[in-house]
């Protein structure tokens, strides 16, 4: 009965497949909000390449050890581009998204919002003339937006003016500047750089398929074995979601969080550093603020460090109040007021707008679609072949009472196989300790035609 039990999920993420490939009336959502079905179809020679990755992806997991998952990532990331490439319009459609207020939003903001100091001392005063991105967070991604076009426009980088990517992004600007003036929207005072456009259309993806690397030590720290440790990071990088939507800021937070949260069971100092690290997580967006409990009960309640469980709680709330008390002293930043104005913005938007009984239902199955059924079913249900370890344990529990609170909170109504894409990477890890041999390589294959019959059949950025 396990054998039998253990070939669930793929089965389960294989029928996901063929129910998005017939593209099945409803199955894309209510509607009240649901992702759009368009003409079948992607480009025969980079979904080639993009098969052929994910078993370059398969294989370095395969060799359980921390070159194999660097194989594994590296693979992750070019299979992302790969499948992008292989979508209408291919990698231009990325650069055009990102620059769109109304699809990514930031780069556009970061020209249109006021400068550093301004937008700080007042972030509420001066997100109403920002996209709806801005305004439903916190300013973390206008300041990174900014830094690092200010490094790439440091660089002695060629004006391209044939085609390519560059040519599309300042083709993609002037459209955008021309939309601006047309409906009288604020338009930026200067753009940033093209080239900063094409390093973010390549940079989220692959700080998406980085976030296997800490999952791997996360998974190891945990008690996982190697194998099921690089099965874990596999899985990640086969999650639908973390490639179809690109391009966005949800694919690439993770990687803060997850490394967070191994931080959190390591020794004082690298707690230190968790805090710090979920401070900017919550810099960047409002989403990660109810981790924070999750990240103090995995530092309280560590079987293997408990004679410096205090230390390390002092060692994770110094981190956390730090950098926000040094920002607060040199810039005036109000971050309650900034969330209180953000969570208005996002109740008007996206909460009163939707019924919450209805998505009582659609959320989780928003999630399991993205994430692939078969990864939750594994997370779930799946007979576990041995105990778990305490720490897993405190994991487990407190991912399930987090995933419940949100989801029976009603703060977020449609679209959680984006913004709940956070919770991936630990479902990859719960389910990864679920299964073995063969089953193992079945679920992979499984989530590779999910993500491909997805890319083929769904609009997702547009």
């Amino acid at each position: 009965m396990r054998n039998v039990r253990s070939w669930l999920p793929a089965l389960l993420s294989a029928v996901a497949a063929l129910v998005v490939w017939l593209q099945i009336a409803g199955a894309n959502g209510p509607l009240e909000w649901r992702w759009e079905y368009h003409p079948l179809g992607l480009d025969p020679w980079c979904t080639a390449a993009a098969i052929a990755l994910a078993g370059v992806v398969a294989w370095g997991a395969s060799r359980a050890n921390g070159i194999g998952v660097a194989i594994a990532i590296a693979g992750g990331a070019l299979l992302s581009l790969a499948l992008l490439a292989a979508q209408q319009g291919g990698l231009r459609r990325v650069s055009a998204s990102l620059i769109s207020p109304q699809v990514f939003g930031y780069l556009f903001d970061a020209g249109v919002a006021p400068p550093n100091g301004e937008l700080l001392a007042d972030y509420p005063a001066a997100s109403p003339r920002l996209s709806m991105h801005a305004r439903t967070h916190p300013p973390g991604p206008l300041l990174a937006i900014r830094g690092l076009d200010a490094m790439i426009s440091a660089l002695p980088l060629p004006e391209t003016q044939d085609g390519g990517q560059v040519a599309a992004a300042r083709a993609a600007w002037d459209t955008e500047f021309r939309r601006a003036r047309d409906h009288g929207r604020a338009v930026p005072r200067s753009a940033p750089s093209p080239w900063t456009v094409v390093t973010l259309a390549w940079l989220l993806p692959a700080l998406s398929a980085l976030v296997a690397w800490p999952l791997y030590g996360l998974a190891r720290e945990l008690g996982l074995e190697a194998e099921s440790a690089a099965f874990a990071a596999a899985l990640w990088l086969l999650v639908p979601a973390r490639t179809l939507f690109t391009p966005s800021l949800d694919q690439a937070v993770p990687l803060l969080l997850v490394l967070a949260c191994w931080w959190a069971l390591r020794g004082p100092v690298r707690v230190g550093f968790a805090g710090a690290l979920l401070w900017l997580c919550i810099f960047l967006s409002y989403g990660f603020l109810p981790w924070v409990p999750l990240v103090v009960a995995l530092v309280f309640w560590n079987p293997q460090r408990e004679s410096t469980r205090w230390k390390r709680i002092a060692a994770l709330a110094t981190g956390f109040l730090l950098p926000a008390l040094g920002l607060w002293l040199a810039t005036g930043y109000d971050a309650l007021a900034s969330l209180r104005a953000a969570l208005e913005e996002h109740r008007l938007m996206a909460v009163a707008t939707r019924s919450y009984a209805r998505w009582l239902f659609w959320n989780p199955y928003d999630f399991a679609l993205l994430l692939g059924p078969g990864v939750l079913l594994a997370a779930l249900f799946v007979a576990r072949p041995a105990p778990l370890t305490a720490k897993l344990r405190v994991l487990t529990v407190a991912l399930a009472a987090l995933f419940l609170l949100l989801w029976l909170g009603g703060s977020v109504r449609g679209e959680v196989g984006r913004i709940w894409l956070f919770f991936m990477p630990f479902a990859c890890l719960l389910g990864a300790a679920t299964l073995g041999g063969v089953a193992r390589r079945a679920l992979l294959a499984a989530q590779l035609v999910l993500l491909l019959a997805l890319a083929a059949s769904m609009i997702f950025v547009s």
